[in-house]
């Protein structure tokens, strides 16, 4: 057999998985989060967790909610919490356009002293089913805060579902000052 021919076969045999996907975005995430905080003056290390909820509303428009607990060393904790909207847009069965708008809380003590801010959070990003039971979420965030100024992030997500439901995720959060990794699991309704 040609090359050329066993390729075309191949790519036409990966299409119909492709198609597979009707992305479900009513759901809950629990997550272990390991946390690379640098503070200017060296790094904290830490660890927590985060529960995440979505709600899909219509075909397009989801509501989202997450918390999250950490704890970091010489006794530091971290608090934070969001909650908004999103936008889903699809561009084949395969991949989505996602945007979302939210309230950003975030709290930091320490040493009896504690620090507290609010900010209004926009991202961007895509959704994408990669054959059967994989599916891959990149999206860039950007948080401007009250008193620290503006945050930018990448979040770079992957899902293993295990079966219609059922989900097992690794993320990465990257930004300026902090870096995480968390691993987890994701239950559709």
């Amino acid at each position: 057999m040609n090359l050329k021919l066993a390729g075309v076969l191949m790519a036409g045999a990966m299409l119909p998985s492709l198609a597979m996907a009707d992305f479900i975005y009513t759901g809950l995430e629990v997550s272990y989060v390991d946390v690379e905080y640098d503070t200017g003056f060296g790094t904290l290390d830490g660890d927590g967790y985060r529960f995440t909820g979505t709600y899909q509303m219509n075909s397009n428009a989801f509501l989202l909610g997450e918390w999250e607990e950490q704890s970091f060393d010489f006794g530091a904790d971290g608090t934070s919490f969001q909650f908004g909207a999103g936008y889903r847009y699809g561009l084949s069965n395969a991949l989505d356009l996602v945007a979302t708008a939210s309230y950003v809380n975030r709290e930091v003590s320490a040493l009896g002293l504690s620090a507290d801010e609010d900010g209004l959070g926009l991202g961007g990003g895509v959704r994408a089913q990669l054959g059967q039971s994989f599916q891959l979420e990149a999206m860039l965030n950007w948080v401007d805060y009250d008193n620290s100024g503006s945050d930018t992030r990448v979040d770079l997500l992957g899902r293993y579902y295990f079966n219609d439901r059922w989900a097992f995720m690794v993320e990465t959060n990257l930004d300026d000052d902090v870096d995480t990794l968390s691993l987890g699991f994701r239950a559709e309704f």
